[in-house]
């Protein structure tokens, strides 16, 4: 088990770099990477990386896009990263991470084909119902998903 009982210094030292595990950025925002697992058995926090995102992989991204989760890991915009290192917002970056996490948890349940057809099949179909970019996002079955993750969770320990 984690503990979080103030002792996010030890976990400091592992995202000092662009690379994190995403346990250990959880413990710094004040979220419990144990609390995850009924929710999400198949992804262990411990072993996703957090990583910036390459400028050219950050190229295709839409504007506005902050993370992107692949099978790989969690991939980030350098800000990010930053409000990691700084301590900035923690419980908005814990958050963030949980979503992510539920999206590399879809990736697993689903498989990379499923995945990828349920996620452009619900845009797609939001864009044909004439629904801007935004709105056909936000009503991806997946991103809802995910969006629920997030806000079923909440930080513990002290701030």
């Amino acid at each position: 088990m984690f503990g979080i009982d103030g002792r996010r210094e030890m976990y400091a030292a592992s995202f000092m770099y662009d690379t994190a595990p995403a346990a250990d950025l959880l413990l710094a925002t004040g979220f419990d990477p144990d609390v995850l697992s009924e929710a999400m058995p198949r992804v262990d926090p411990a072993t996703v990386k957090v990583r910036v995102a390459s400028p050219l992989f950050r190229r295709f991204w839409a504007k506005g896009i902050v993370a992107v989760a692949l099978p790989t890991g969690i991939y980030v915009q350098p800000a990010v990263m930053e409000r990691f290192r700084a301590g900035a917002e923690p419980e908005r970056s814990g958050r963030l991470l949980v979503h992510e996490l539920m999206h590399i948890e879809q990736w697993r349940r689903l498989g990379a084909i499923q995945h990828t057809t349920q996620y452009l099949g619900d845009y797609l179909k939001g864009r044909w119902r004439r629904l801007g970019h935004w709105e056909a996002y936000r009503a991806i079955r997946l991103e809802v998903e995910a969006r629920e993750a997030a806000a079923s969770v909440s930080p513990v320990g002290p701030r």
